[in-house]
């Protein structure tokens, strides 16, 4: 049996920036299905679930090409569940902290699973599930987000930690026993439980996650018919241990009798996607030792976790990152990347060192840029949407161009 993870490594980005106009976002269509064919290979190898996480990357046009490789996707609001369901298939899995009165119908009218945050939540919702499924004979699944307790590693500060102290998503050991002291029946009509604990990690981080979650909750998951396992592992990354990965699944699902569900989303556009933006201004200032670039694009609107967590590289094609002001004077051609609203913060924390200087006119290609910057983008300051483009056979394809009116349509 051929191992992937012996075969080719990710291809590298071909991207010609001089074809592309103002700020985009482009997708390379050979990179996201060599990050598809990893998870493919998982699924076939174990015979787990892959699921699209939404929340990460949402671009339903390319569905087309997701749904050849995942089974499903997993969402956490309407709107999201709405979208897999009209656009990647039917099986649709949802968590959310909580749900609404309103929105609960509707969601029920998308979803093949629901995940419940707690066992209040549950309790609530159980009887509209049952009424739900008795009226219409629709099956849907139902789970319980538990929460080990445990972080790992944080590099983070806590900001991306859902196991983090004081933290609302998911139910503790100690919950989850007192609720089915209070009711031996509570877990009647749960069909699977779901953790997630991950961001940016490796098999090793799973691996010694999954021993502390199973010597919790493991007394429960032979009850179960599924357990998923989350998202936030560097699955398609080259180095990562996708045979032990592999392994881990068909053990655990042999020794609870479950199948394990998964949901990558930066996994599956890990780099596979640049954005390609333009040098609109140098500013020199000789208060400090770099120079200024402003670009066609906002940090701000368009990349705000760099800005919720300065800690985070910001690769740029061709750039060196400097993190040290000490080591500034160590190079010849350092710059700021700063955006193009009038926020004096819209800009990196960090600096480049390029080869050769910037001009106006220049190409700035900010690496791995697809995964949770496309969902996050606003239209702050009326500031132009970065158009969505793909890459495929050498070639620029649209697939979605912004204009004055869908600014204008979110303002009223």
């Amino acid at each position: 049996m051929k191992v992937l993870s012996n075969m080719e490594k990710r291809p590298r980005s071909s991207v010609e920036p001089a074809k592309v106009g103002a700020a985009s976002f482009v997708i390379e269509e050979d990179i996201l299905r060599h990050n598809l064919s990893v998870l493919k290979y998982v699924k076939e190898q174990t015979g787990c679930k892959m699921f699209q996480a939404l929340k990460t990357w949402s671009t339903w046009p390319l569905f087309k090409i997701t749904r050849e490789y995942l089974d499903g996707t997993e969402v956490s609001s309407l709107n999201e569940a709405r979208l897999g369901y009209d656009e990647f298939n039917h099986d649709v899995h949802m968590y959310a902290p909580a749900y609404s009165e309103a929105e609960f119908p509707k969601i029920l009218n998308y979803c093949s699973t629901v995940i419940f945050n707690s066992f209040a939540q549950w309790e609530k919702f159980k009887p509209r599930v049952d009424a739900r499924v008795s009226r219409t004979g629709k099956k849907i699944e139902c789970g319980l987000r538990i929460n080990p307790e445990y972080a790992g590693k944080d590099e983070h500060g806590g900001l991306w930690t859902p196991c983090a102290p004081g933290s609302r998503l998911g139910i503790r050991i100690d919950e989850f026993k007192a609720a089915l002291a209070k009711n031996p029946r509570a877990l009647d009509g749960i069909g699977g439980l779901h953790f997630h604990i991950f961001f940016d990690k490796t098999f090793e981080d799973l691996r010694d996650a999954l021993g502390v979650i199973e010597e919790r909750f493991g007394e429960y998951f032979s009850r179960m018919q599924w357990i998923n396992f989350g998202g936030g592992q560097k699955i398609t990354d080259d180095d990562y241990d996708v045979e032990g990965l592999i392994q881990l699944v068909n053990a655990f699902q042999k020794r609870h009798g479950v199948t394990v569900h998964m949901e990558p989303g930066a996994a599956i556009v890990k780099n596979a996607g640049v954005l390609v933006a333009n040098v609109l201004d140098i500013v020199e200032r000789d208060d400090v030792g770099f120079k200024i670039a402003i670009l066609d694009m906002s940090f701000n609107a368009h990349m705000p976790d760099f800005l919720l967590s300065p800690e985070l590289d910001m690769p740029v094609a061709g750039a060196e990152i400097v993190r040290d002001a000490a080591e500034l004077k160590k190079h010849a051609h350092v710059y700021r990347l700063t955006g193009g609203t009038c926020v004096s913060g819209d800009q990196l924390g960090h600096y480049h060192a390029f080869q050769e200087p910037l001009k106006p006119g220049d190409k700035v290609i900010m690496e791995d840029a697809i995964q949770y910057n496309l969902v996050q983008c606003t239209m702050f300051n009326g500031v132009q949407h970065p158009a969505i483009l793909l890459w495929k056979n050498g070639q620029l394809e649209g697939v979605r161009e912004y204009t004055y009116q869908d600014y204008r349509a979110r303002m009223g």
